[in-house]
Parts: structure tokens; sequence; C-alpha cells
């Protein structure tokens, strides 16, 4: 399979132990993909009881969609830690004021 056959997102979830998953995101992470990986890692968001770590290393790029995705599980988990995120993304985190909810690493 060449890379233009490749999904733009693609996911990877681990159970950290203790309440606590990490979902790792490759790719992009846009208004086209978002919804899909919503409802892929659902079952995951409905299990977090203590922290949800998002590792961005593999993310490409990121739109507001994919930060609004974000916002939203973290209303929804008591903690998100982002990982090793781009720094555009990162700058794009701390510009809206987020910082303090998605807890940029």
């Amino acid at each position: 399979m060449g890379e233009a056959d490749e999904p733009l997102t693609r996911h990877h979830v681990t159970d950290l132990g203790g309440g606590s998953f990490q979902i790792a995101l490759e790719g992009e992470l846009d208004l086209s993909t978002a919804d899909a990986v919503r409802d892929a890692v659902e079952n995951t968001i409905n299990s977090v009881t203590e922290t949800l770590v998002l590792e961005l290393s593999g993310l490409r790029f990121a739109d507001s969609s994919a930060i609004a995705l974000w916002v939203t599980w973290s209303q929804r988990v008591p903690r998100v830690e982002i990982r090793h995120a781009q720094p555009m993304i990162l700058r794009v985190i701390q510009t809206m004021g987020l910082s303090g909810r998605l807890n940029p690493r």
C-alpha cells in the first residue's frame, strides 16, 4: 500500500492501568477525520476514570476540529494530558487559552 493509500489518521489505544489510557494519534486530524476518530475511541473515553494521555508525536497536522474534539474529551474525563505535540499545535492550544484544560507536556 502506497503513502497515498494510507489513512489520514491512525490511532492506537493503550491501557495505562488505574483508569488511565493513552491514545496515540498519527497523520492528520481534521474536519474530514475527527468524527471517525471520535467514534473509534468512544469506548475508551467512557472507560477513563483518571487521565487521558494524547500522544501526538506522530500527528503532523491538527485543525480546529481536532482541538474541539480534545476539549470535548476534557469535559468528559477527569484529566487530559497532551504529550509531544508539534510546536504549531502547542501554539494554537496556548493562544486559545487551553493549556490549563489540555495540559500540554
